[in-house]
């Protein structure tokens, strides 16, 4: 970090921070609801007396959804008695206990953590007819019964790929432009601690995309649907032909990539609410 920014000099600002979100209405602020935009917001412009600051989060993370790797980026003239080396250790302090920042750096060049990012993986945690340790059962849906990982995996195969997911779009009332995805991996895992997990890479989203995927996959799972079937899912770009989306508990943004092959040596951690693996930075 540099010592010694001119008083009126701009600093760009790129963090990283995890959370809990059962107690969040989604990361985006919202005027009478609790969010992780808005309390992140709140404690920056007080800290750094800026109350016009504006903060960006590389995804929108709905209601419920936890974080392993949210970006943040702002600009901001930093006031004279906060050296930048302080800032991050000042900010954590003041966070909520159920956000945590990771890392702060200073960037040379603009960036925005939303528009420069590169893709994204989510990890979906499915409990199949166990009872989860009471610690962590928040952050699994627990499905009644017993799953077909094969067909699971048979029918996320076809799923993977440059496809339209307009059959896994949620977005009511709302029209979107373009609903082709590059969905670079979609796999079903099975750790041997009895639960199912689901690892989804890609370019980018659509709202309540994977939680969308994730449903399907578990109504396959259950003998719903045959793993073939997905192709006719795809190819007929209707929402009513897939399945319920999965609750919002079990879904974490893992990781957001920054360079374009990211992806592919990326593995998942798993669970995602491992302790000793999910540190700090």
């Amino acid at each position: 970090m540099a010592q010694d920014e001119s008083p009126h000099e701009v600093t760009r600002w790129h963090l990283s921070i995890a959370y809990d979100g059962t107690a969040f209405y989604g990361w985006q602020v919202q005027p009478h609801n609790r969010t992780v935009q808005g309390e992140l917001l709140r404690r920056l412009r007080l800290m750094l007396r800026a109350p016009d600051l504006r903060i960006y989060g590389s995804s929108r993370t709905d209601s419920g959804v936890h974080a392993l790797d949210q970006q943040v980026s702002f600009e901001v003239v930093m006031p004279e008695d906060i050296p930048p080396n302080e800032m991050a250790r000042r900010l954590d302090r003041w966070l909520p206990d159920d956000i945590l920042l990771k890392s702060a750096r200073i960037c040379d060049a603009p960036f925005n953590a939303r528009y420069d990012n590169c893709g994204k993986a989510y990890t979906y945690c499915i409990s199949p007819g166990i009872k989860v340790h009471p610690l962590y059962t928040r952050f699994f849906w627990k499905a009644p019964h017993e799953l077909d990982v094969e067909a699971m995996r048979s029918a996320a195969k076809l799923l993977e790929g440059e496809h339209d997911f307009a059959s896994f779009a949620v977005n009511p009332g709302k029209v979107i432009e373009c609903t082709v995805r590059n969905l670079r991996r979609l796999e079903v895992l099975t750790p041997g601690d009895g639960m199912v997990y689901v690892n989804a890479v890609g370019d980018s989203f659509l709202y309540k995309m994977v939680r969308s995927l994730v449903g399907y996959l578990v109504h396959v799972g259950q003998g719903y649907a045959k793993p073939e079937e997905a192709a006719r899912v795809l190819d007929g770009k209707d929402r009513s032909l897939a399945a319920d989306s999965a609750p919002a508990q079990g879904l974490f943004l893992a990781k957001v990539f920054f360079s374009p092959d990211e992806w592919q040596t990326y593995q998942p951690i798993i669970p995602p609410f491992d302790w000793n693996k999910v540190r700090v930075v």
